[in-house]
């Protein structure tokens, strides 16, 4: 008679335990978008300026997800991180980071005449 009542309670839990993990990967990838903005802008390194801000950009779009997908979420600051984004985007390709970096991912082998004889 009351099964209906069982299986909404049960479901509530369910989605109130869902929401729960969802707020912590919230959480989480807020955590890093910040974390990795902030090494983008501090490290001196070009190849891991550019490697922070392609982190930030992926957990920058792992929120807007979540938020476009559950409406009890939103991002309070979206067009900030976003405009800061692109800023940086621009200054580092400005700088040619993104070139160091291409260049940086096409390594060339040179056998010696030894090694070559070894490899016949």
């Amino acid at each position: 008679m009351f099964d209906w009542i069982r299986k909404l309670v049960l479901n509530a839990k369910a989605r109130g335990a869902l929401l729960e993990k969802l707020e912590q990967q919230a959480h989480a990838a807020k955590e890093q978008l910040n974390e990795s903005l902030s090494l983008a802008c501090s490290s001196a390194r070009p190849e891991v300026k550019v490697s922070y801000l392609k982190c930030a950009k992926s957990k920058f779009a792992e929120l807007q997800a979540i938020a476009a997908e559950h409406p009890r979420m939103r991002l309070t600051n979206e067009e900030e991180v976003d405009a800061a984004i692109k800023q940086l985007e621009q200054d580092f390709s400005r700088a040619g980071y993104y070139a160091i970096r291409n260049q940086s991912a096409s390594a060339h082998v040179s056998l010696s005449p030894k090694a070559k004889e070894l490899l016949r």
